[in-house]
């Protein structure tokens, strides 16, 4: 299976702007005909372009390509992801109209699994994507990089920017008295699912106010045993102990 990312250009009407005038055709046949082809994605359009994701078979992504390069409802088409998948990110998705604001988390997971793709453009590809993707907010570290690791706060954010005061004033707390177990921070929910509670972590260290340590090493603490003193064990031999 194969995941394919595009951003494509609006014609030019004849009033000199771009205007999305094929995007409920395009959302319409792609309903009718990708579910044959067990191919699933989204689409989105702002500033003037399009941008897709499709998720299915090498060949039959690679045949809608085929056909979406040469339709004239597109210009300037810039593949910018081409690459084997074992998991869909829009795995319900029929090819829908998507909506960053409800939808975000799927959206959010499909950048963090290609970031490395992502934060390899150049500023112009930057600029390009920017509408529908902050390259900046996506260089982050994956979701699984604080998984057993000792998480310490070495200051504290600033509480007035905060949703949930309280729930962030809580956390600090426990972040500031020792080193703790990202893994049992987030197995506790009490500060919210893992996903949020990595959303968390990860802005105390994107504000630089986290140490991330591996756990320190276990030692098993040995009995030393004491060594038999030898006056009293003279004396035991003499009264016939020993």
């Amino acid at each position: 299976m194969k995941c394919i990312a595009y951003v494509s250009r609006v014609p030019i009407s004849n009033r000199t702007i771009r205007m999305p005038t094929g995007l409920s055709d395009i959302v319409s046949v792609s309903r009718k005909h990708n579910p044959k082809s067990q191919i699933t994605g989204i689409i989105s359009y702002r500033d003037g372009q399009y941008l897709q994701v499709l998720e299915g078979p090498y060949l039959e992504v690679d045949k809608l390509m085929s056909k979406i390069a040469s339709d004239p409802r597109h210009e300037d088409l810039w593949v910018f992801l081409d690459v084997r998948v074992i998991k869909r990110s829009f795995n319900n998705w029929a090819v829908s109209v998507f909506d960053f604001v409800d939808q975000g988390n799927f959206f959010n997971a499909f950048i963090e699994n290609n970031s490395a793709v992502l934060n390899s453009f150049n500023e112009s590809q930057q600029r390009r994507i920017q509408p529908f993707i902050d390259i900046k907010k996506s260089d982050t570290v994956p979701e699984k990089y604080y998984e057993g690791k000792d998480l310490r706060l070495l200051a504290w954010p600033d509480l007035n920017n905060e949703s949930q005061p309280q729930m962030i004033m809580n956390l600090c707390i426990k972040l500031t008295k020792k080193p703790y177990s990202f893994n049992a921070l987030a197995d506790s929910g009490e500060f919210g699912s893992h996903h949020q509670v990595t959303q968390i972590i990860r802005e105390f260290d994107r504000l630089g106010l986290l140490s991330v340590t591996e756990p320190a090493p276990i030692h098993e603490q040995t009995v030393n045993e004491k060594k038999p003193n030898k006056f009293y064990g003279a004396i035991k031999k003499f009264l016939g102990m020993r």
